[in-house]
């Protein structure tokens, strides 16, 4: 969906370019879980070749790929809600009016920009303390990857905000179930 900002004046203006720095974090995102899961993908066929082949194993694939998986998983909650491709419960939604529909869909990025307020907020706290210990097999800070839960947050709620323009501002209307 996009927005349609032209008939708001300065506020459209300022909504727009919002907008667009959203859909480039976006970008920038499903470049980054890309570049991971690629290298999940490989760093286990080189764990397992490692393995099973020279029978010598590679110790730190299944710690780092693990914790990259939970990276990847942070960055994708904030794609999912630009794309409006989250779970939902269509069988109340779609039984609703236009009105109904819109209305429901900003008290859920309300509440969804609500927990991810406090994700990113407690996910600094417990970063904080990550930054003080190590990972077992590689010398790099665990602090490093829990970074991974206030920043996927904090896109997560730009982009419910931006949601929620959209639809007050905008003009954008949620989709039906099949629509």
């Amino acid at each position: 969906m996009s927005a349609h900002y032209n008939s708001a004046g300065p506020v459209g203006a300022v909504c727009a370019v919002f907008n667009r720095i959203v859909v480039f974090l976006v970008r920038i995102a499903e470049l980054v879980t890309l570049a991971i899961a690629f290298f999940i993908s490989g760093s286990m066929i080189i764990g397992v070749f490692f393995r099973f082949v020279l029978n010598s194993s590679i110790i730190w694939t299944e710690e780092i790929s693990s914790l990259l998986l939970s990276v990847m998983m942070f960055f994708v909650i904030g794609i999912g809600m630009h794309e409006r491709i989250h779970i939902g419960v269509g069988i109340v939604f779609d039984r609703l009016s236009m009105a109904g529909r819109i209305v429901l869909d900003i008290i859920l990025h309300l509440v969804s920009a609500v927990f991810f307020l406090v994700v990113f907020l407690e996910g600094l706290k417990v970063a904080q303390v990550g930054f003080g210990m190590q990972l077992a097999t590689v010398e790099v800070s665990r602090g490093v990857f829990q970074l991974s839960a206030p920043v996927g947050a904090g896109f997560a709620l730009i982009v419910c905000i931006n949601n929620i323009m959209k639809v007050v501002i905008g003009g954008d209307r949620p989709h039906r179930g099949g629509e």
